[in-house]
Parts: structure tokens; C-alpha cells; sequence
């Protein structure tokens, strides 16, 4: 069976992790080292948080009555 890859996952973590370092630096003036770890947790929080919900959605859409596994 053929899987989507899952780049839009990634695209929307790299997204969210871009944007709170940017927020970060022109509203609170973070160092370098500080948005770094901003831009990894924010990125990975993201990246977890989208991945979990499309797996609870594509398991909500199997358990569906009269669908059938291909």
C-alpha cells in the first residue's frame, strides 16, 4: 500500500519553530543561544502535537463503522 510521506508534518514544525524564533528575537531580544533552544523545543512540540493528531484522526477513521481495511 502507498503512504503520503509526511513532509507536511515536518513543514508545519519547521513553521512554528521559525516563527517563535522570530517572535523571540524581535519582542524579548533572545540571545543566539536561547532562540536556538527555543526554535528546538517549539519545532519538536509541533512536530509531535501534529503527527499525534493525525494519527488519532486516521485511527478515528478506520474504527469506523462499514469502512472496510484495504
Amino acid at each position: 500500500m502507498w503512504r503520503k510521506p509526511l513532509t507536511g508534518i515536518l513543514t508545519i514544525g519547521v513553521a512554528v519553530a521559525l516563527a517563535s524564533v522570530l517572535i523571540g528575537l524581535a519582542a524579548f531580544d533572545l540571545s543566539f543561544w536561547v532562540a536556538l533552544l527555543v526554535y528546538v523545543v517549539s519545532g519538536t512540540a509541533a512536530t509531535l502535537f501534529v503527527a499525534w493528531r493525525r494519527f488519532r484522526c486516521v485511527e478515528r477513521h478506520e474504527m469506523r463503522p462499514g469502512r472496510t481495511a484495504q
